[in-house]
């Protein structure tokens, strides 16, 4: 075994062994961030979850060893209630001024979203109409190559009867000769 080939072999060692390190460690520290999390919840908070629900915490209870989460979501009228597992809570928002800012995201992106799909309408008719015209072109050339052939085929048969009528003409002269 030559040089590289040992480098090779002990830089997969390292890191068979070094990266289930990094990962747990990355691991139980967001495993310590969550629980911290979860044990600072309390009502009256704002939040949102994993799957995008903005709400104020209005109750916590225990169910066994899960906390449970009352979020209402909603305003005036349109209020409503789910209740959720505490580590679907995705970010506490401790001042309004931070859940402003990312519902001021939300709906910029929002915005942008319109925007791209604008676009892309545009490009997509852009690339029908090009489509179109290159269809278009094929099915002229098409056309002629039908008529190409058409002539070919013409060409082909009166060469056909004329070799037809010489090989008549040649039995005839042989006939003839005899």
């Amino acid at each position: 075994m030559d040089a590289t080939q040992i480098i090779l072999i002990v830089f997969i060692v390292l890191l068979i062994i070094i990266y289930p390190i990094l990962i747990s460690s990355r691991n139980k520290k967001e495993n310590q961030r969550m629980q911290e999390q979860t044990n600072s919840l309390k009502r009256g908070d704002k939040v949102l979850t994993t799957s995008g629900v903005y709400g104020t915490i209005v109750d916590l209870h225990k169910e066994g060893e899960k906390t449970i989460v009352t979020i209402e979501t909603g305003v005036d009228k349109k209020k409503g209630y789910i209740s959720v597992d505490a580590y679907a809570i995705y970010t506490i928002f401790r001042d309004e001024q931070e859940l402003e800012k990312v519902e001021d995201s939300v709906s910029n992106n929002s915005n942008s979203n319109e925007t791209n799909k604008q676009q892309e309408t545009e490009k997509k008719e852009e690339n029908l109409n090009e489509n179109n015209q290159t269809g278009n072109i094929i099915e002229n050339n098409n056309d002629k190559e039908e008529l190409n052939n058409a002539n070919t085929e013409d060409k082909l048969k009166e060469n056909l009867d004329e070799n037809k009528s010489s090989k008549k003409g040649r039995k005839k002269k042989t006939s003839e000769d005899k």
